[in-house]
């Protein structure tokens, strides 16, 4: 077989063809794969956006697909099947060893005289803490270094600070799991003087709201403080260095925090299509499509590097060394990642990506969002979405499988901002959304996904009975207003979206 005006030479034999998919509009691109590379190919000119010859990383895989096919190699297969049970044990002492490698030139917990416990989600507020036990060292101190979740005797420590993220909306950060708990359950505070340093994004709601939880906690149970309760708003370190003035005021002992935050390693993202919309009204925003990265085989074989709608990309803008963050509309199994973003006004790193063309790149890394997730089961899911906040709830549809999705979508104008109109249009025909739920903000008669969800109350209700899972992405303001709307059309059966949160059926990605 052949592809003919192609800019590199895509004639091959047709047994090398592996998976060919092809556009689903005008300005899609093909998607072809061959035991010889990968690559996106322009439906018009036959132009090669991107081809990525395979590693010798691809060509074992490859040679491990085959054998676990059991075609001509069943007995190797087996043994390899076999061998494979191992990556479970791997990956778990792989994890401690890193965790281990974090805290092991620190004081053991017993020898400490100084302890800090770290609560984080993604990661950056390790680094902070490490600053600090860094500083601590050189000024002679003896510090711990541990998570929150770790909280426990620490016999001949004289200081402890706690430096801890808020995840969402004030709820405790992964590294943080049960250190409340922990707390109330015992009979008495530590007698160990305490600092609490909050991280958080001071633009939300409740900014440090877990740093304040523990705060409040601490202070009920008749907790020592060693220095007031202060905030970090994003991850300055002029704020953080200014705490540490003030706590080494606290402990006698002047100290200098000159944090530096580690630069994310980041991959080159080739951008491979793009839909364009908004223009019209002076409201740009795209729907960008980039090529999958590539993985290495000990990521394959782990699962490291997958992920799904919701997650996270990180793009590293020019000029910057601070990562933008937008959620992911893919998942790993629909071979490519990609984003709706809206262009703001002044924005470096929105108006860098509106400005690629296709065969240009980026460069970005892939971040975990679990709390994010639509989860497995069969439960039914409502999506609760405006303006470019549908990005992930339509990765959301496009991976649904089996289960009821109900979709409420608030937008301006169906002419210029009805994003991904014609993949709902499909995924509807095909089964995968159950209902579609429009509201325009514009026009003679203004109507907001609120009006929606109110038109439907009765639906909602039933469908929350059933089990169902609430997940709202948008605005912060429109957040706030759905939240308001749920609590009222589920008052009638006893519920709210405070308690659906806590039993993991309300979950919010709202900026």
């Amino acid at each position: 077989t052949g592809l003919t005006g192609a800019a590199l030479p895509l004639d091959f034999p047709a047994g090398q063809l592996r998976d060919l998919t092809f556009p689903q509009d005008a300005k899609d691109v093909y998607t072809l794969t061959t035991t010889e590379g990968s690559g996106y190919v322009d439906q018009g000119s036959g132009k090669v956006l991107n081809w990525v010859a395979p590693t010798w990383a691809d060509r074992v895989t490859a040679l491990a697909t085959l054998l676990h096919t059991g075609r001509g190699a069943a007995l190797v297969g087996l043994i390899l099947g076999l061998a494979a049970l191992s990556v479970p044990l791997l990956g778990l002492t792989g994890a401690l060893m890193r965790g281990f490698a974090r805290t092991r030139r620190f004081a053991p917990a017993a020898e400490a005289d100084t302890v800090i416990l770290v609560g984080s989600e993604g990661g950056a507020t390790w680094g902070f803490a490490e600053t600090l036990a860094a500083e601590l060292t050189a000024k002679g101190a003896h510090p711990h270094l541990a998570s929150l979740s770790d909280f426990g005797d620490f016999p001949r420590a004289r200081a402890m600070m706690i430096l801890t993220a808020t995840y969402g909306d004030g709820e405790a950060p992964a590294s943080a799991a049960g250190f409340l708990a922990k707390l109330e359950a015992m009979p008495q505070a530590p007698q160990i003087p305490l600092a609490i340093l909050g991280f958080g994004d001071r633009s939300f709601p409740r900014f440090c709201g877990f740093a304040e939880d523990i705060a409040a906690a601490a202070e009920a149970k008749g907790w020592p403080r060693l220095a007031p309760l202060a905030t970090v708003d994003r991850q300055s370190p002029q704020d953080f260095a200014r705490w540490g003035t003030t706590l080494g005021a606290a402990l006698g002992q002047p100290l200098v925090l000159a944090h530096k935050a580690a630069r994310a390693a980041t991959q080159t993202l080739t951008l491979v299509s793009r839909r364009d919309y908004g223009e019209a009204i002076q409201a740009p925003a795209a729907i960008l499509r980039f090529a999958l990265p590539p993985r290495g085989l000990w990521a394959r074989l782990t699962g490291r590097r997958d992920f799904q709608a919701g997650d996270l990309l990180g793009i590293l803008p020019e000029g910057s060394a601070v990562p933008r963050f937008y959620s992911l509309a893919s998942a790993r199994r629909d071979g490519f990642v990609e984003i709706c973003i809206r262009k703001h006004e002044g924005g470096l790193c929105s108006g860098q990506l509106h400005a690629l063309q296709p065969g240009e790149t980026v460069q970005g890394f892939l971040r975990p969002n679990p709390a994010f997730h639509a989860g497995a089961g069969r439960a039914p899911l409502i999506l609760i979405g405006a303006g470019t906040g549908i990005g992930p709830l339509a990765g959301m549809i496009r991976g649904a499988r089996r289960r009821p999705v109900h979709l409420f979508f608030g937008m301006r104008h169906a002419g210029s901002d009805f994003y991904y109109a014609e993949d709902l249009a499909e995924w509807q025909a095909e089964g995968r959304l159950s209902g579609l739920n429009l509201a325009f903000s514009r026009g003679r008669h203004p109507h907001y996904v609120q009006d929606a969800l109110r038109a439907q109350a009765g639906q909602l209700r039933d469908l929350v009975v059933q089990g169902a899972r609430i997940m709202v992405c948008g605005g912060r303001e429109m957040g706030q207003g759905v939240r308001a709307t749920l609590a009222e059309i589920l008052a009638p059966i006893g519920l709210t979206p405070d308690r659906l949160a806590k039993e993991g059926r309300y979950a919010e990605d709202v900026y």
